[in-house]
């Protein structure tokens, strides 16, 4: 099922920013992304399941919502999933309980896991034998997640049942499907797979010679057949 988050293809309302346009608009949007990176280093969620809980917002919420109301948003509900924030506290506008915690991330380490990042890649999975560049392949038609029905995946929908060739194979990674909702690193392989603009969009499309690059894990795709 496509998510309201799952936007490529759909016609933009709003025009996109610019090069010149500022990160931040308003001095609040810095403090949206501090607290979201801070308390993300309390070990409660990963970043796969912070992503998810930003999809999982309600549609009438999503549409509305600027991008770091979003990010706000999606926070709130991260904190109260993990029993950090009661409800009762929300509502009240006030901490019941007043506590320190020594693995919030300071603003030195935020600078840090910024410019280093947070790798997801890891021991190959005997169980996967990887494709090889140059082979063509065909995503999965609706996106499979094999781990929970409507789950967090990074498979776009405008993608799915669509035939592309792998450019490159980047080794074993965190599997996002499983790794959203604390059902393990499950590594699989992962590709960057090359799609032509007309192949997703259509002949008629305004660049049909463009090509679209998106890094897709195994389990997304099965190798083409002409049979």
């Amino acid at each position: 099922m496509t998510k309201i988050h799952d936007m490529g293809g759909v016609a933009c309302s709003e025009a996109l920013p610019s090069e010149n346009d500022k990160i931040f608009e308003k001095e609040w949007h810095k403090k949206i992304l501090s607290l979201t990176l801070a308390t993300g280093a309390l070990g409660k969620w990963n970043i796969d399941r912070s992503r998810y809980f930003r999809e999982a917002l309600p549609t009438e919420d999503y549409q509305k919502f600027s991008y770091y109301e979003k990010w706000m948003a999606a926070l709130v509900n991260l904190l109260v999933d993990s029993c950090l924030v009661s409800r009762s506290e929300l509502e009240q506008f006030e901490c019941i309980e007043s506590s320190e915690h020594e693995n919030c991330a300071s603003s030195q380490s935020i600078r840090k896991m910024i410019s280093v990042g947070d790798s997801s890649v890891c021991v190959a999975n005997s169980s996967f034998q990887p494709f090889e560049v140059g082979q063509l392949v065909k995503t999965k038609h609706p996106p499979g997640n094999r781990f929970l029905e409507e789950g967090h995946t990074r498979l776009p929908a405008y993608s799915s049942g669509y035939t592309g060739k792998i450019i490159t194979y980047h080794g074993f990674h965190r599997f996002p499907d499983s790794h959203a909702h604390f059902l393990g690193a499950n590594p699989e392989p992962l590709y960057t797979v090359r799609f032509k603009a007309k192949t997703l969009w259509g002949s008629d499309t305004e660049f049909p010679n463009d090509e679209i690059n998106l890094d897709l894990w195994h389990s997304y795709l099965d190798l083409f057949s002409t049979r």
